[in-house]
């Protein structure tokens, strides 16, 4: 059964709407007699109602826009907006930033991950706004808003609506039965074209515009998942639809990474992540959209490229000595990643070193002494061997050393030179040069403190009295966990690439960073100029058949309002009861599903291949179910629930609760 709470705003709704109508009335009456209103009449969309103060104008009516904070950049950096538009920031890095005018007309706090600061708009005028965390004003991580002024003359409120006489309420009254879906239908088109125009419009991205990026992350094993954040992506033309995939441009891979479907705004964020884990920056260098028929589902991407962007090669060659393989280290692996794994082991053995130091046992800490001196130093360090003098040279370390030993460049020193190669190299991206420099001072960083570390290691082995280690053990254990995490330098909880602060983990943010393939559009098409006008009449259609609930006429002549979501009878399930969904054949069941509010679904995975089941705005998500496990989530809000599956993103799915 439907609850009863929600009367008195459709009723609300419905009353401005017949106010508006009866003023239309007293108007045309009052031309009929020679008298003009002063002021045109205006129909109040029906989600500002409540509000009788809200401006009618599309150029001044509230709307908001969306601002990405991702890959330490300002997505889109310099945006045009209407005065009164409210604009949102959201973090999408896994590092802190914040957002500050130039002229600190506004500052939000410390933005965390997944955290979003807002800021209305309201005079004409340049914005400049910066991060103070990876810029300052001008330069570093920047934006610009550039917010025009309200048309002039347009400024009419609902407050400028002529009264209503008691005889034009009567007469309106008896013809409601017969105007009132003409009118809603009126008022929903009128809001719908209001939205549209308070937003900027969604116009097909000129030629080299680069309209957002692709990131590589760690999910499961190392660099084996994409982060796909798009904005501005027109509707796709008629008849088609968006295929995004991943290239080697050395023709030997490619990777189909699903449909893509922009939202109403434009805006598209993916996630993938390869099926066998496999490093992605392994494999692949090169990301298209591609416009590709219904049906069948293409196995090869089409030669329609509308989107692309590539990593440069000469740049490639040392972003991949740091994050997949190196020649000279041991397994051959990637400098970055061996740092990481190496900073990670000598945390644990300064850990070690102090439970020795705990348990009153001197050669004991003189041994993870040892250990210390030779993970550090590498097996050509100066002081690598039997420091302890018990017979056995004893390192948890692989050999290659975090600093630079004989002809080994060690993990430290490989990073920071292989991130600078990359910067320098022709073609190099701002993205490149900006986190290898990022790279080389965290790198500098962790250098110091391993430093440090060894030093005080050597004089402890010198020790003949246990109560003499105190101060240097804890002292270790400190710089250990700066060595792999950093330092808080103003106690905010930020850990940042600048020098003192990033450690080893924050290098290795950077590194991946520097790998970012920028997209751009590949050229404006006439068929993209086509699109961008489907999607703001799709929108408005959307908008116009669904913000209001409709008005009909029945056989009888009673007004009945049409409901706008699946009746409580039609919707399956219900507090305490379960549905099943079987996945197969990559879909979610029938792919739709009206369930009552309370009801547990449960997804059980019928294929082969591994699927997940996670809500699209990430609010809640299974693990990686493999064939035969199962997923269950009870539905108690009602609403439409948008779902995916994060390995196969064009596997998705919607739940009606009611």
């Amino acid at each position: 059964m439907f609850s009863t709470k929600n009367k008195p705003k459709f009723a609300g709704s419905r009353g401005i709407l017949l106010l508006a109508l009866l003023a239309m009335l007293v108007s045309l009456a009052l031309a009929a007699c020679g008298d003009t209103p002063t002021s045109t009449p205006v129909i109040i969309p029906t989600n500002q109602a409540a509000d009788t103060t809200q401006a009618a104008n599309p150029a001044t009516a509230a709307s908001t826009i969306n601002i990405d904070i991702s890959g330490f950049k300002f997505n889109p950096g310099e945006i045009t907006i209407p005065a009164g538009t409210t604009v949102v920031w959201t973090n999408k890095d896994g590092a802190k930033h914040n957002v500050i005018a130039d002229d600190r007309s506004f500052e939000s706090p410390t933005l965390e991950k997944g955290a979003s600061y807002s800021h209305k708009f309201d005079s004409a005028g340049t914005v400049n706004y910066y991060c103070s965390f990876h810029g300052s004003p001008g330069q570093g991580m920047i934006g610009k808003l550039v917010v025009t002024a309200p048309q002039a003359g347009s400024a009419t409120t609902a407050a400028g609506l002529p009264a209503a006489s008691p005889a034009a309420q009567t007469s309106a009254a008896q013809e409601t039965a017969t105007t009132a879906a003409a009118t809603t239908a009126a008022a929903a088109t009128t809001e719908a074209a209001t939205t549209s125009e308070a937003q900027p419009t969604l116009v097909a991205p000129a030629t080299g515009q680069v309209i957002g990026a692709v990131n590589f992350r760690d999910d499961l094993q190392l660099t084996d998942q994409l982060i796909i954040n798009l904005d501005a992506l027109p509707a796709s033309p008629a008849g088609r639809v968006y295929f995004a995939w991943l290239l080697n441009s050395a023709g030997n891979n490619t990777a189909n990474l699903g449909q893509v479907t922009p939202d109403a705004a434009g805006k598209v964020s993916l996630k993938y992540r390869d099926p066998k884990n496999a490093n992605l920056l392994a494999n692949y260098d090169k990301f298209v959209i591609t416009t590709e028929a219904l049906d069948p589902t293409p196995s090869a991407p089409s030669s329609s490229v509308v989107y692309n962007g590539q990593l440069p090669g000469p740049s490639l060659v040392h972003i991949r000595h740091l994050l997949v393989s190196f020649a000279t280290t041991p397994n051959k692996i990637g400098l970055e990643v061996g740092m990481r794994s190496q900073a990670q082991e000598l945390r644990r053995q300064a850990e070690f070193l102090r439970d020795a130091y705990q348990s009153d046992d001197l050669p004991a800490v003189k041994l993870r002494a040892e250990y210390l001196v030779n993970l550090i130093e590498g097996s050509k360090g100066q002081d690598y061997g039997d420091l302890n003098k018990d017979g056995k040279v004893e390192n948890s370390g692989d050999g290659f050393g975090l600093l630079k030993n004989g002809d080994q460049l060690g993990y430290l020193d490989g990073s920071k030179e292989h991130a600078l190669l990359a910067a320098k190299a022709d073609g190099a991206t701002d993205d490149i040069k900006l986190h290898a420099s990022h790279v080389a001072i965290t790198v500098d960083n962790a250098s110091g403190w391993v430093s440090a570390i060894r030093d005080r290691s050597l004089t402890i082995l010198k020790q003949s009295d246990i109560n003499a280690v105190e101060p240097l053990q804890r002292e270790i254990l400190v710089l250990a966990n700066q060595t792999l995490n950093g330092v808080d330098l103003k106690g905010d909880g930020q850990i940042l690439p600048i020098p003192g602060s990033g450690g080893v983990l924050t290098s290795y943010q950077h590194a991946q960073l520097m790998a970012a393939i920028p997209v751009r559009a590949v050229n404006a098409t006439a068929n993209n100029t086509v699109a961008a006008a489907q999607t703001t009449a799709a929108a408005a259609t959307a908008h116009a058949t669904h913000s209001a609930p409709a008005e009909t006429t029945a056989a009888n002549g009673t007004s009945t309002q049409a409901a706008t979501v699946a009746p409580a009878a039609a919707a399956q399930g219900g507090p305490g009861q379960e549905i099943k969904v079987d996945i197969s054949q990559f879909k979610f069941g029938s792919g739709t599903l009206t369930i009552k509010a309370g009801t547990k679904v449960t997804w059980t995975n019928q294929d082969s291949a591994p699927h997940t089941v996670t809500a699209d705005n990430s609010s809640w998500t299974s693990d990686t179910l493999q064939k035969g496990q199962s997923y269950s989530y009870v539905f108690n809000k009602p609403g439409l629930v948008k779902y995916h599956c994060e390995i196969h993103p064009n596997m998705t799915a919607t739940i009606t609760v009611v």
